[in-house]
């Protein structure tokens, strides 16, 4: 609806005859702001221009279009699906009011009019139309809401899932956390025993086919210890990885290097790159973060696992960390196929994604993006088809949370 002109309603009046035009704005112009148009092409231009509280509209408008069409296209569109529409016709038959009336008119007055009966049904026009202008207010705040009050409840959900996942983790971590301690320790136990064996076996009379094949075998079993060790040094570094992400003893504010979040989220990726995605890191000097030190680590993983998915093939990603004044960026840049234009404004949109059935919830970004938000930051975005994206996340040093 148009905002009233010096307080009054606006009624466009649409007619093929100049007379009638004269004589409606004459008959209006007391207590509307009136504006005109003589055919049905200018009605719609006109309708689009001013918006306006009320149409009264002639049904037959040769040669261009007819009132009924020019009805039929205003119901179509958003903008003027419930403006009122009382249809003129100086046909008194049934037939071509029920038509109109079908095509989207609000009413019908027969011409010549009444001036009383015709004010009166562009007053209750106006009235209908202002009690639908308020219920169409009212349902798009109530959608609104709803939407906010689904967004909230699938983020409670996730958190309580991350929550009891982050738990698992710890649990699973700290179970893990002493066989491997034991075996790590034994490592070294184990080459010195070998090495003594070894210097038994030299020192002792061999044939010499004996000793070829002590010569191989203790090359073979040097070997074996070696990739033992590094089999558990790097179960030792997931097991810490696991312990870092799921940061159950930092469910309050602490400070920390975002770095060590970032290491953390990586080690747990490395069976997804391997092979495949090679990281680049390019760590600038940061200062100590105060932060929700889990829930960041949990964007790092949506944003890294994110560029990880989006490359096809072999392909890279480049992490990038920069103090900023009083706050700190993290960059996570790919060389994936990058985000279409019309997708762009609904990537943080709850339940939206584009990857294939089963590949994804479409809840990643739009959590992260609370969760940077929740603690005074934001989540830039840069994308361009084909070469990759760059999600920056931008956060304030000292804690700037919010109550959510």
């Amino acid at each position: 609806m148009s905002e009233m002109h010096n307080g009054k309603p606006t009624i466009l009046i649409v007619d093929d005859e100049p007379f009638n035009l004269d004589l409606l704005e004459q008959e209006l112009a007391d207590d509307y702001e009136v504006v005109r148009a003589q055919d049905g092409a200018e009605a719609l231009r006109q309708a689009d221009a001013c918006d306006p509280d009320l149409i009264l509209l002639d049904v037959r408008m040769p040669p261009g279009p007819s009132g009924l069409d020019v009805v039929r296209r205003l119901r179509r569109t958003e903008r003027h699906v419930t403006t009122p529409v009382i249809m003129l016709t100086a046909q008194s038959g049934l037939g071509e009011k029920v038509e109109g009336l079908d095509a989207g008119a609000d009413d019908y007055i027969t011409k010549p009019f009444v001036s009383e009966d015709l004010q009166a049904r562009i007053r209750s026009a106006l009235r209908i139309g202002h009690l639908q202008k308020e219920l169409e207010l009212e349902r798009n705040e109530l959608k609104e809401t709803l939407g906010e009050l689904r967004a909230a409840e699938t983020k409670l959900i996730h958190s309580e899932k991350m929550a009891a996942l982050g738990k698992l983790v710890a649990g699973v971590a700290h179970e893990l956390n002493n066989p491997i301690g034991f075996i790590y320790a034994n490592m070294d136990h184990f080459r010195r025993y070998v090495g003594e064996v070894k210097a038994v076996c030299d020192s002792a009379s061999l044939t010499p086919e004996a000793a070829a094949r002590a010569t191989r075998a203790f090359d073979t079993l040097g070997r074996l210890v070696e990739s033992c060790a590094n089999g558990a040094d790097r179960i030792k570094r997931i097991v810490l990885g696991l312990r870092t992400f799921s940061r159950l003893d930092e469910a309050e504010l602490k400070t920390v290097d975002l770095r060590e979040g970032i290491e953390s989220t990586l080690a747990l990726l490395e069976h997804h790159m391997k092979d495949r995605v090679e990281a680049h890191r390019d760590y600038g000097d940061l200062p100590p973060v105060e932060c929700f030190a889990g829930q960041l680590n949990q964007v790092f993983m949506n944003l890294l696992s994110n560029a990880v998915d989006a490359i096809e093939g072999k392909g890279d990603i480049w992490i990038t960390t920069r103090q900023e004044g009083e706050a700190v960026r993290v960059s996570v840049r790919d060389s994936g196929k990058g985000i279409a234009p019309e997708h762009l404004p609904r990537i943080f949109d709850p339940f939206f994604t584009t990857k294939d059935v089963g590949k994804g919830t479409g809840l990643g970004l739009s959590i992260s993006y609370g969760i940077v938000e929740k603690h005074g930051g934001r989540i830039e975005v840069a994308s361009e088809v084909g070469k990759g994206s760059t999600f920056a996340v931008v956060l304030p040093a000292k804690a700037q949370v919010k109550n959510t």
